[in-house]
Formats: C-alpha cells, sequence, structure tokens
C-alpha cells in the first residue's frame, strides 16, 4: 500500500501528465479551423480518466436524457464539472472570468463552454447563443445557485438561463451532485468562500478516497411554464432528494 507522501507523489505526477496531455487536446481542437472535431466526446473521455488520480469512486443513479436538453445540478466544487462532464456529453455555462485561468481556461474554451458575463445586460448576449445551439440538438448544463455551498443545503436558483430550455422546448433535468467524506470524516470536496484553487487540489491529491453520488432525477417539461416556475420546481425537485443525503451527513458526523 503507498504511503500517504508516496500516493501524493504519485498522484501529482499523474495530475500533471494528464494535464498536458488536455493541453495537447485543446491545441487540436483551436487548429480545427473547420469545425469538424466535436470537442464532447473528447471532454467526457479527458474528464472519465481525471477521477482516478484523486481516489473518487463514482456511482450514478439514473441516466442523463439522450435527447438535446439543460441540465441543471446544485454546485459544490470545481470537480462538479469535471463529474457531469465524464457522465454525458454536454457544454457548460461558465463566469466569464474563467476564460483568462492558466489551463482552465484553455480548456473551458476548447471544450465549448459558454460565459457568462456578471451584472447588467450579461444574460441577454449569452442566451442568443445559448438558444440557437440547443434547438440545434445540443446539451448544456447550468449551476443556477450562482455560486458553490457546502453540499449539505441548496441557494435559490437564478431563473434567467432557464429561459433557453423554455426558447428551445428542450426539458431540464434535474442533477444532485453530493460527496461523500474523507476517510477521517472531514468534508474537504467543497470549493467555498476564500479557497484558492491550488491548495484544495493539493488538499485532493492527499485525500486517500472519497465516494461520490450523482443522480439524474426525472425531466421536467418546460411548456406552459415561465422561467420563475421552471427554476422552482427544477430547485424543489434536487432540494427533495437532497434532503435523504442531509440526514446521511448528519449521521456521519
Amino acid at each position: 500500500m503507498l504511503t500517504t507522501s508516496l500516493r501524493f507523489i504519485v498522484r501529482g505526477l499523474w495530475l500533471i501528465a494528464h494535464l498536458s496531455l488536455g493541453m495537447l487536446l485543446v491545441t487540436i481542437v483551436r487548429l480545427d479551423f473547420g469545425k469538424r472535431i466535436r470537442p464532447e466526446p473528447l471532454t467526457q473521455w479527458w474528464n472519465s480518466k481525471l477521477f482516478g488520480i484523486f481516489g473518487l469512486r463514482i456511482r450514478i443513479n439514473g441516466r442523463p436524457v439522450s435527447s438535446g436538453h439543460v441540465t441543471v445540478a446544485n454546485h459544490v466544487s470545481w470537480m462538479d464539472i469535471s463529474l457531469i462532464a465524464a457522465c454525458e456529453q454536454t457544454r457548460f455555462v461558465s463566469k466569464a472570468e474563467v476564460r483568462n485561468w492558466p489551463i482552465v481556461g484553455g480548456l473551458a474554451i476548447a471544450s465549448g463552454s459558454f460565459f457568462l458575463s456578471r451584472g447588467k445586460g450579461g444574460t441577454r448576449p449569452l442566451l442568443d447563443k445559448l438558444t440557437p445551439f440547443l434547438r440545434s440538438g445540443g446539451s448544456v448544463t447550468i449551476f443556477p445557485e450562482g455560486t458553490t455551498t457546502a453540499g449539505e443545503s441548496l441557494l435559490p436558483f437564478h431563473p434567467r438561463l432557464f429561459a433557453a430550455a423554455i426558447d428551445a422546448h428542450l426539458p431540464v433535468q434535474p442533477l444532485l451532485i453530493r460527496y461523500g467524506r474523507a476517510p477521517d470524516g472531514r468534508n474537504i470536496a467543497p470549493y467555498v468562500g476564500d479557497d484558492v484553487l491550488f491548495w484544495h487540489i493539493l488538499a485532493m491529491l492527499r485525500n486517500p478516497s472519497m465516494d461520490v453520488e450523482v443522480r439524474y432525477l426525472p425531466a421536467i417539461d418546460p411548456a406552459s411554464l415561465d422561467r420563475n416556475e421552471l427554476a422552482r420546481r427544477t430547485h424543489a425537485a434536487i432540494e427533495a432528494a437532497l434532503l435523504p443525503a442531509r440526514v446521511e451527513y448528519a449521521a456521519a458526523a
């Protein structure tokens, strides 16, 4: 069995190699001027190989809608995006500043992410790009809480981006992400508040293992719903699924 220090070194080198491979794929996609390469399959493959590095054991309940749809998930960690990308071929909506992050920004751009500018007037330009993509049969994932939480509760949903599902006449699929605790009982998966990405990644590399649940809930038909009601129903579905998890967290504490 690997010692903690040796495991950390092996995982760190493995992660560097995997990120290097990711940047090679980014270069290939960017050089595809004819846009013949769909980024979703490459994104799914790359992310599916990521979790062995961190010792995550993923359990998937349910399945994503097979056709175009909008996945709506609770938001706990930077790992949420990789988890969902490994489970289904989808694109993501990210905050605009992610484009300028080292490595992460390049991966996000190459994977076809849509970017939301903060402040008044930032939603309309995004919807003008997002809705045609969905109408063409694409799928996209949003995190309508707008920030991350510790995973034990759900913040209110911002309803603006739900308009894309309504305009494209596509179902919304609620998705619950639930991280287990580290072997020592700590809840280290959440990436919240003033956490620094670099140090959080190092903490995850040091952690021996962790169980993760990805639970796909029944899709919601947006027909006859406005964006506020669609957001409310999606929030209620995820919150109802979160309640048993909250009880299990309390029992494990």
